[in-house]
């Protein structure tokens, strides 16, 4: 029976979705069901319900709902075959990939691993990247862990080395290892040259990008140089060192932000194994994108709420580090430190010196308010402006806090160190958060109305497409798996580009039947035609740079289901066809308010109509999906 098992299968089996779930977020029991909150949106009571019978889930808040597989891909930002790779290894189960599905992103993954085998093969060779690494005190555990390695002196040393390999030039340009040259002369070069190489993974480990720390300096060049964005490596959703952390951040429940690439692994060399780093990433002011991509702060937060922050020691960076992270942080539930670094010093050389001053000085991180306001005594002597002080610094961090009780705490805090009344504290902030809410909403609306417009525009790639984002919770349906989701209320009111896990699910299966059985793979085209009606050519538009993707999943679901991808390809049909129903329901509902509140009856009970038809053919498709 193992043997004829699919990886998936195998995995699922060996996986039960309460334990993986489990060592993600804290469950209670429910009945023969399990609780928790849901990890994908902010809530304070459990609405997430994790089924073992079914093993699926399913969150009553947002809709999120799907199996393991989907949950890995959600929670840690990754595609399903960075997921499968994540279970696979917890799992103990081999990976075998068929080569033949590779996409683009895949042949990505390839080269710029082949890349990173490249520079730690010239590490080996190299006596000063040794010297140099020696002397920063990494040792060789740590350096082959880390997977440090070396870019050579010379213009094309990793591009002759790639070229061997079969890839080529405008391939490397991709992935972001080669540059156009830039004397007019047609011709690349090598991106990184005579530099320490750090490879940059995502949360599966998968290298996606690089950082190269120069060691001669010539006065031109920047000390680090990091890997442009790519269709792998975008800036804002990515941390240094956030694949080797993250089991510890959760087992600790605290995350250590750090600035640099050799901070995070000394960090990680001494035992401090819960840190990551911004070096060679950007760090966003928001959770998510505009397409409801998960950003790395969002990733972090999603391990645990505790953060403390331990960027530059220099006062400028100080500032930096509260000013960039840290209300961004607290606006998303996190509760923020900062660890105070004195005598100019960053973390690489405190640890280099003396491995315990570093764990002391997280050890007495301060608040961010706390600390701040210490700065504020510190610095500010004309008692006449320390209330100016305290509302410039202090406030846009307050704002930021949403319980109130840890408001009342630090305004008290405040007041007893500034001598300022705690009345006239609480009064000049809630004139600061009406007036910071005032100009927020107007900016949303600005920048809604800027991007409903290219939203809509005839050739654009999101129109006719609502709910979450690809790295959102998605409605995910798995037919015949044991990871089939619950069902309930979908609740939804973005319009955001998305290609929906039902869609991908469904397109993946067609073209699969095509490969083999292409007469009923018509029928089931021509169904899926009738129900996307006007919205079916652009769907096909966005779906065919995944068709290599989408294959593969389906094959590695469905693959030894042959007799049942008819039964299986129904039942997506039916819950696609139920989406669009939804989203035809959502738009006729804010029609008919609108209409309501110009008064315009006639307009109103000819909507009220439509809504009435569609919610009763929502039910009789209900009804069929449920008869599959």
């Amino acid at each position: 029976m193992t043997m004829n098992r699919t990886t998936v299968e195998e995995i699922k089996a060996r996986m039960p979705i309460e334990e993986l779930i489990g060592s993600y977020v804290k469950l209670e029991k429910a009945g023969r069901s399990y609780k928790a909150r849901c990890p994908f949106h902010n809530e304070k009571t459990a609405s997430f319900f994790i089924s073992p019978e079914r093993g699926g889930y399913y969150c009553f808040g947002c809709g999120a709902k799907g199996d393991i597989f989907s949950f890995v891909e959600q929670f840690e930002g990754l595609d399903f075959r960075g997921a499968l790779k994540v279970l696979a290894e917890r799992a103990g189960v081999p990976l075998v990939v068929d080569q033949k599905a590779d996409s683009d992103k895949d042949r990505l993954f390839k080269i710029t691993e082949e890349a990173a085998q490249y520079f730690e093969d010239q590490y080996l060779k190299s006596t000063v990247a040794k010297d140099y690494i020696k002397s920063r005190g990494i040792n060789q555990e740590t350096r082959e862990s880390f997977r440090i390695g070396w870019a050579p002196e010379g213009w094309q040393n990793l591009l002759d080395f790639l070229k061997k390999k079969g890839w080529n030039e405008a391939f490397m340009e991709k992935a972001g290892l080669i540059k156009k040259r830039e004397d007019g002369k047609i011709g690349y070069y090598d991106r990184f040259r005579g530099r320490v190489i750090f490879p940059i993974m995502d949360s599966s480990g998968r290298v996606v990008a690089f950082t190269g720390r120069i060691l001669k300096d010539d006065g031109k060049s920047a000390k680090y140089l990091n890997s442009p964005e790519t269709p792998l490596f975008t800036k804002s959703q990515i941390l240094f060192g956030l694949d080797k952390a993250k089991n510890e951040i959760r087992r600790v429940n605290y995350s250590i932000l750090v600035e640099g690439q050799m901070d995070l692994v000394l960090s990680h060399q001494c035992g401090i194994k819960n840190a990551v780093a911004a070096s060679g990433t950007a760090l966003t002011d928001q959770a998510n994108d505009q397409s409801g991509v998960v950003s790395n702060l969002g990733m972090v937060r999603r391990l645990s709420p505790n953060m403390i922050i331990a960027l530059d020691s220099d006062k400028a960076g100080r500032v930096a580090a509260m000013r960039a992270v840290a209300a961004t942080a607290l606006s998303m539930g996190m509760s923020v430190k900062i660890a105070d670094i004195e005598g100019g010093k960053d973390p690489a050389d405190l640890i280099l010196k003396d491995p315990e001053s570093w764990k002391n000085v997280l050890k007495n991180a301060k608040h961010v308010i706390e600390f701040e306001l210490g700065n504020i005594m510190k610095e500010t002597k004309d008692p006449h402006v320390l209330g100016r002080v305290v509302k410039e610094r202090l406030f846009p961090f307050l704002s930021k806090i949403d319980s109130e009780m840890d408001k009342a705490y630090f305004i008290k805090v405040i007041g007893e160190q500034t001598k300022l009344n705690e009345q006239s504290v609480w009064e000049d902030l809630r004139k600061f958060e009406k007036t910071n809410k005032n100009n927020q909403t107007s900016l949303l609306r600005s920048q809604k109305a800027s991007y409903e417009g290219q939203a809509n525009t005839p050739t654009s790639p999101l129109r006719g497409y609502e709910g979450q984002g690809n790295n959102q919770p998605a409605q995910d349906i798995r037919s015949g798996q044991s990871g089939s989701g619950f069902n309930g209320n979908e609740k939804s009111n973005s319009v955001v580009p998305r290609i929906d896990l039902v869609e991908r699910r469904m397109f993946g299966l067609l073209t699969l039947m095509e490969s083999v059985n292409e007469g009923a793979a018509v029928q089931f085209r021509e169904e899926i035609k009738k129900i996307a009606d006007a919205s079916y050519e652009e769907r096909i538009r966005r779906i065919e740079p995944l068709l290599a993707d989408l294959s593969f999943e389906a094959e590695t679901f469905y693959g030894t289901e042959k007799d049942r991808w008819d039964v299986h390809m129904k039942e997506l049909i039916s819950n696609f066809e139920e989406d669009i129903i939804n989203q035809d329901l959502i738009l006729t509902m804010g029609e008919l308010r609108k209409a309501e509140s110009a008064g315009d009856n006639s307009k109103v009970a000819e909507l009220a109509k439509k809504c009435q038809v569609l919610s009763i053919r929502k039910a009789e498709v209900g009804k069929k999906r449920r008869g599959v």
